[in-house]
């Protein structure tokens, strides 16, 4: 996985800022029985923990008000009707609280939403207790 951009925007009045980090070619797909899908272990999981703790404590003195990651897959599967699916997961932190989101495939909806759902809120407890 490699860091792509890592900007703070500031509202106009000065009072909000959001930190937005973007990391490209994460190695979010393996091979399944009918394509591929999105990776769902504990290894991955501690990777992206690792990685949002590490970031999280670069701007500790002056945190923003909000920090938003985006993890780019470095794979493209496509849909049923030929689009381009890059996955990505998403995450915001804003008052200790985080927030999830995944972008997936049809296939992955299809085959691998209740794993997703199981690791969205594994993945969301784990990040609150840091």
């Amino acid at each position: 996985m490699k860091i792509l951009f890592d900007e703070t925007y500031t509202s106009i009045d000065g009072k909000l800022s959001s930190r937005n980090i973007w990391y490209g070619y994460a190695d979010i797909s393996v091979d399944g029985h009918h394509g591929k899908t999105i990776k769902l272990n504990e290894d991955f999981m501690d990777q992206l923990c690792e990685l949002i703790k590490n970031d999280l404590s670069k701007n500790a003195a002056n945190a923003p008000t909000q920090t938003n990651w985006y993890f780019y897959g470095s794979t493209v599967t496509k849909d049923a009707i030929g689009d381009n699916i890059r996955p990505t997961i998403m995450v915001r932190e804003k008052s200790d609280e985080f927030i999830t989101n995944f972008n997936i495939s049809d296939h992955d909806f299809a085959v691998n939403i209740d794993a997703i759902l199981l690791f969205k809120a594994d993945f969301e407890k784990r990040l609150a207790s840091h």
